[in-house]
């Protein structure tokens, strides 16, 4: 990997010497401050990607997003294949799939609140831009974004048409179709259509010598309809509607051995290997993951520019969604009890998971924002949000007989007032203050029951360890002030520097993961919250053709909620406050045009975290957290580049691709398991016509077909591992008309 970085660094030096001509690094602009401004003026970070960029990079599904920024971890853990495991600068969920999970990083589309990472890892299409807004967002964003907020936004109709259209098809017989089309429909009107059909027929999980079809099939269905009016100076109006119809092959993990429960009373510490082979999950027919989501998302939002220097926004959204997933939490493994170690047996139901939610989502948010003067502008805004959802999850060891349900159910208001202003107090100085007042009430309710079989796990335990059912009644409030201070300098219209304190919040909540402990069901974990202190540089140079992004920051934690793996007779995964963490990093992202034909990039990231960690409670004694936190490699790199050339008539040849490495982490904040570090490449080669329709392109990830895992479960019962996907490869032809 070295060797690789330092090749890449020569190439840099080389191509340095070739002439600009015509050349500058594309201009963004992004909202990150809920008003449209220069990436480069921007004094946060944050990492922004038009079409062009998603295209290059292949940012397919939410989770492709991580690999692109700083600091930013992300992939697929147990439930459903649509929910994912997000860390962003060492906060971080490792159980997206329940409906009383929240997210440290918020998830925005077309500026609505979307809080269910269970289904937020879908296929992005119709995209305009997508914004990765890093560090504590406590005041203009607020609601879990402790860590960093993603929007999302979409394609908005105008004045101009446009219709585009695309086939893909792929190894794993895969097959994907996108279309859109859009444009004015009367005078000041706009409306478009945006579909997405994405299906593939065959998996990349194998079933080693348990047999049967390989895993890892899907069939997405996706289409998002928007209606624009723009025909006043003072009045604006879109409506939004989306419906997602998404079946897949869920989770499928891969057995590891040859510890298999651990020792009693602690996780174990060997990863071992494969069971069998490295993409082999052994689960029978019976015990097949499976993924079910279907939703429905709404937006409405309106501005009034009630004066010159008054604007005023409502932005209302609603969501409702249905989820299901089921997963062997084994891989098809289960080992006896020993002492110290049992024998493993393969090919049978370990312990089958089956989940069926539904959820409800309603948010309202009111925004004012304008100048006094000439040098001081403002925002103001006051947010309302209701989410109900019920969940029956039902753990099942399928050999015994022995089951339990839990019925929950979750009912959350939010509400928040914030402002910020800032004053230019010079042409190249200016100051900004803001704070938001956040309160959350939540309720929950778990009603647990027993299928006895056997004997055995699981069953539900009351506070007396007997077998018995058992119901808990909880609600809690939580409120917070989380203040923002920062200062920015502004060189020249392309290079800023700006340095800021500020503050963020995540609300307290109740667990998911008990298995039938009562005593697990009624510990409510708190808050979350963080001072965070930044740096920041944002400079363009060689005649605007170079761009360089840094920052540096120390992110102090107080009571970071981390999912634990204790033993107290029964494996349970509760939340919990594990104590205070500092997280101190660097972040930079590069971009380099040469010339008006070759682009390149580097997004680097350094990390290096301290944990004071509290004492975890676990059966006969305790367990202590790990001295690193989950999800958070030392390092990232990824480097690559684009090259386009005219070749004959209109058509352009093209070629890119890049090199991504990530360091070694832990999966689990008891660091037992550690990930190993992996280097994937990936490109593409083609033919654009740039004045044109068409463009065929042949796309691959993974090129060298490396074999590596992202996280994992090791103790408590199940030894697992979740491997990223062998070589993937799609070819293109797309169609675009303006």
């Amino acid at each position: 990997m070295v060797r690789l970085i330092r090749g890449l660094c020569t190439g840099l030096v080389v191509v340095a010497a070739v002439p600009v001509a015509n050349a500058a690094v594309e201009e963004i602009t992004v909202s990150a401050q809920r008003r449209d401004e220069s990436l480069q003026e921007v004094p946060i970070a944050v990492s922004a990607f038009a079409v062009d960029d998603i295209r290059k990079l292949q940012i397919d599904v939410t989770t492709d997003l991580g690999a692109a920024v700083p600091n930013m971890q992300t992939y697929n853990i147990t439930a459903n294949a649509n929910a994912m495991q997000v860390f962003m600068r060492g906060a971080g969920i490792q159980n997206p799939g329940f409906n009383a999970s929240e997210s440290p990083v918020g998830i925005y589309v077309d500026n609505i609140f979307r809080g269910r990472l269970a289904t937020a890892n879908l296929d992005l299409t119709d995209i305009e831009r997508i914004e990765v807004l890093r560090g504590p967002q406590g005041t203009l964003y607020g609601r879990n974004t402790i860590a960093g907020a993603v929007k999302v936004i979409t394609r908005t109709p105008e004045d101009e048409f446009w219709a585009d259209a695309g086939i893909g098809f792929g190894n794993y017989e895969t097959t994907k179709v996108t279309a859109s089309v859009g444009g004015p429909i009367a005078d000041g009107w706009g409306a478009s259509l945006a579909g997405l059909y994405n299906k593939r027929n065959d998996g990349w999980i194998d079933r080693g010598s348990t047999g049967g079809r390989s895993l890892g099939e899907y069939d997405n269905k996706a289409l998002r309809g928007k209606l624009n009016f723009f025909g006043s100076e003072r009045f604006g109006a879109t409506l939004s509607l989306g419906y997602v119809d998404a079946e897949n092959d869920g989770y499928n993990g891969i057995p590891y051995g040859p510890v298999f429960n651990g020792n009693p009373g602690e996780p174990t510490s060997a990863p071992g290997q494969p069971l069998e082979g490295f993409y082999d999950s052994l689960v029978p027919d019976g015990s097949v993951g499976l993924g079910k989501t279907e939703q429905l998302n709404s937006s409405l939002e309106l501005v009034w520019n009630a004066t010159d220097a008054l604007t005023i926004k409502s932005i209302t959204g609603y969501s409702d969604i249905d989820d299901t997933f089921r997963f062997d939490l084994n891989g098809g493994a289960f080992q006896d009890g020993g002492p110290p170690v049992g024998p493993i047996f393969t090919g049978g139901p370990g312990v089958l998971i089956n989940s069926d939610s539904s959820n409800k989502t309603i948010s309202q948010e009111f925004v004012f924002q304008g100048s006094i003067a000439d040098n001081i502008d403002w925002i103001a805004g006051v947010f309302y949000l209701n989410e109900e959802g019920d969940q029956l999850y039902s753990p099942a060891v399928v050999v015994t007989g022995d089951a339990i349900t839990e019925a929950v159910s979750t009912d959350t208001t939010s509400y928040a007032v914030y402002a910020e202003g800032t004053w230019n107090i010079t042409d190249a100085w200016s100051a900004t203050l803001g704070g938001r007042w956040t309160r959350d009430e939540k309720e929950y309710i778990n009603n647990c029951t027993t299928t006895p079989g056997v004997g055995g796990f699981p069953a539900c335990l009351d506070l007396t360890a007997t077998p018995a059912d058992w119901t808990v009644d909880l609600d809690e409030e939580f409120d917070e002030f989380t203040p923002r201070f920062l200062v920015q300098y502004q060189l020249n219209e392309g290079t800023s520097f700006y340095g800021s304190y500020s503050q963020g919040f995540q609300a307290g909540g109740f667990q998911t993961l008990c298995f039938g402990s009562q005593l697990c069901s009624q510990q409510v974990y708190d808050p979350q919250s963080v001072d965070s202190y930044e740096l920041g540089a944002k400079t363009e140079l060689l005649d605007r053709t170079l761009r360089i992004n840094a920052a540096i920051f120390r992110a102090e934690y107080e009571d970071i909620q981390q999912t634990g793996i204790l033993l107290p007779g029964v494996p349970i995964f509760p939340v919990l406050n594990v104590g205070e963490s500092e997280v101190n990093g660097l972040e930079l992202e590069v971009n380099w045009s040469p010339t008006d034909s070759l682009n390149l990039f580097l997004i680097g990231a350094y990390a290096d975290d301290e944990i004071d960690a509290d004492q975890l409670p676990g059966g006969g004694g305790s367990i202590i957290a790990g001295t690193d936190l989950p999800g958070l490699p030392e390092t990232t790199l990824r480097v690559g580049g684009d090259w386009r050339v005219g070749v004959f008539g209109d058509w352009d040849f093209l070629v890119g691709g890049d090199v991504n490495y990530v360091d070694e982490y832990f999966a689990t904040i008891n660091n037992v398991l550690l990930v190993p570090s992996y280097t994937r490449v990936n490109g593409f080669i083609g033919l654009n016509q740039p004045d044109g329709p068409w463009s065929v392109v042949l796309r691959g990830k993974n090129l060298t077909d490396q074999d590596d895992y992202v996280s994992g479960i090791s103790g408590a019962g199940t030894n697992i591992r979740t491997p990223l996907a062998p070589r993937e490869y799609m070819l293109d032809v797309n169609f675009r008309y303006r």
